[in-house]
């Protein structure tokens, strides 16, 4: 049908919906299964694998084992983090040069299926937080070099089709923490984890029957030969190195993007806890709210560029992710309004709950401008045999993002006010903005389009 999407997004997109879940379900458990555990005074650190060396450090000096326990869930979770965006960056290099996207994929998905499996097991978890990030960084980078490969670099639907795939993945990481926290509930950690390792599997099934949806669309056999060496890479950078200044830009708008954004997942919720009235549910509830708003708004945005598209006004991607860090920019500004009736972080004053829902709505909007847009656009400029390292190298630019998130987030006990605070991230957010737009000039006139 002429205009439509082809099937192998479908294929590629419920492939992913289920790995995500796997993923945002062990992320949600995480954290509150190692504070659980060895805030036990029963326990012995021997039952757990490895687990006296990563609890080691933290435990020195420290005489209240609540407190060592949490700063062992807090190491633990910001590894567990940074590891599952920098790993796509070896990832991609080893898919590009040895396996190929498809063996890739499929090697990932069974690594990190293993990965939730063995974290189901007290004395194996450690083990299989290890597997599921080396995993993931094989998974990652093949399956959106496959989704590349699906559309022409020129092809209008190219943007929507990775808006339509960045759906799929909030569709999971919307009902994999409600699942897999009712599964833990009534069955325990072991079988939470447990439902981690389900949906991967059913991740690598969707992908196995159905590649033939998308076999045809895999990048040229000359980008993913056996043959292809270190050498041969490094050859293709120098020849494309416009191509490789493009994805440089990128990649640092996204770190600077991510280190505001991700602070949605930390101190956002710390002022929702203390500061804002969510009239009896629980804080949770505003985690939930930025899936929920990818699924809402998804249908929307890729309408307007689809209009824009058929007008021959669509925004080129470089001005699209500087819109998106302009709508982040947008989201806390309009909560460091909101946030200035509390004189203090100790003020018991709460504001309504619209300013966190505005918030988001901005944020999302933001996210949807960004994130996907920028996958889109260094797949599309990336030379076939740099294809999936470049991707890699995105995810691994989120690495860097959670970690000055982390930096930044830090410093919100130091503000005298919730609001002083939301501010800085408006005016971070809006200087990366600002450097896109005055620099789209000087920049199209180097990088692809």
């Amino acid at each position: 049908m002429r205009g439509a999407h082809p099937l192998g997004l479908v294929v590629l997109g419920a492939t992913e919906m289920w790995e995500r879940f796997g993923y945002y379900a062990a992320r949600a458990l995480l954290a509150l299964y190692v504070t659980k555990v060895l805030r036990d005074p029963t326990f012995d650190v021997e039952r757990v694998l490895g687990l006296r060396t990563v609890g080691k450090t933290d435990a020195v000096g420290m005489m209240e084992r609540t407190r060592a326990a949490e700063a062992t869930s807090a190491k633990t979770y910001g590894a567990f983090a940074c590891l599952a965006y920098l790993t796509p960056v070896f990832g991609g290099i080893v898919a590009d040069a040895v396996l190929g996207a498809h063996r890739s994929a499929v090697v990932g998905a069974v690594v990190m299926a293993l990965g939730y499996g063995a974290m189901a097991s007290e004395w194996a978890f450690l083990i299989g937080l290890a597997l599921v990030c080396v995993g993931n960084g094989a998974f990652k980078p093949s399956i959106s070099t496959q989704l590349s490969a699906l559309y022409a670099k020129d092809d209008p639907k190219r943007d929507a089709g990775f808006s339509i795939f960045y759906c799929c993945i909030n569709v999971g990481a919307f009902f994999s923490p409600l699942i897999a926290g009712t599964v833990r509930v009534y069955f325990g950690y072991g079988a939470a984890f447990a439902s981690a390792a389900v949906g991967m599997w059913c991740a690598l099934a969707i992908y196995a029957l159905n590649r033939r949806h998308v076999v045809d669309a895999m990048i040229p056999a000359s980008a993913n030969d056996n043959d292809e060496d270190l050498n041969d890479m490094a050859r293709l950078i120098r020849e494309n190195s416009n191509a490789m200044f493009a994805v440089a830009i990128v990649c640092v708008a996204g770190i600077g993007f991510s280190m505001v954004y991700e602070q949605s997942g930390s101190t956002l919720m710390l002022f929702s806890d203390e500061h804002v009235d969510l009239h009896g549910m629980p804080t949770e509830f505003v985690a939930a709210l930025n899936p929920l708003l990818v699924l809402s708004l998804t249908p929307a945005v890729t309408a307007l560029w689809d209009w824009q598209a058929r007008r021959g006004a669509e925004p080129h991607q470089m001005s699209k992710i500087a819109i998106g860090c302009a709508l982040l920019s947008s989201s806390f500004a309009v909560l460091m309004f909101g946030a200035l009736p509390i004189d203090s972080h100790a003020s018991p004053t709460r504001v309504s709950v619209f300013w966190i829902v505005l918030n988001q709505i901005f944020l999302t909007a933001g996210e949807l401008f960004t994130f996907p847009v920028a996958l889109s656009y260094i797949s599309k400029i990336a030379p076939d045999g740099l294809l999936s390292a470049i991707i890699g190298l995105w995810f691994g630019s989120y690495f860097f993002g959670n970690y000055f998130s982390g930096v930044l987030g830090s410093t919100y006990p130091s503000f005298d006010s919730p609001s002083g605070f939301f501010a800085a991230l408006a005016l971070i957010a809006g200087a990366v903005a600002l450097v896109l737009g005055l620099a789209r000039a000087p920049l199209a006139a180097r990088c692809p389009t």
